[in-house]
């Protein structure tokens, strides 16, 4: 498995394509689209919910990572986009189950000695 600084990924949002990335060192969260930045922060709190507006719509991009990570992007009509960042998702739960069953067994081995 290969280390990735940058964690990518398109979405189609608003007839319009965005990028999504995250600097892993830097904590930065970026949105883009082909001719802007469309939000820009470090992810320093476990929660952020910032309105942002894509193509003149306005969403809110809700960010939490304190135990599993979850970036979405919501509007009043509902969730528009359920994860930006799947892999990063994807990794977190695998973490947590890594996590969970490692602290299992130390307790297991624990209670037989």
């Amino acid at each position: 498995m290969v280390f990735e600084r940058i964690q990518k990924q398109t979405h189609t949002i608003a007839d319009k394509i965005v990028f999504v990335s995250y600097d892993r060192f830097t904590t930065r969260f970026e949105i883009k689209s082909e001719e802007e930045v469309i939000y820009s922060s470090l992810v320093l709190l476990p929660i952020k919910k910032p309105k942002i507006l894509i193509n003149n719509q306005q969403f809110i991009l809700s960010i939490f990572w304190l135990i599993l990570w979850k970036s979405q992007l919501v509007n009043t009509d509902g969730v528009v986009v359920k994860e930006l960042l799947y892999r990063r998702r994807k990794k977190s739960i695998g973490l947590l189950i890594y996590f969970a069953l490692i602290s299992s067994v130390k307790i297991g081995i624990g209670l037989v000695a």
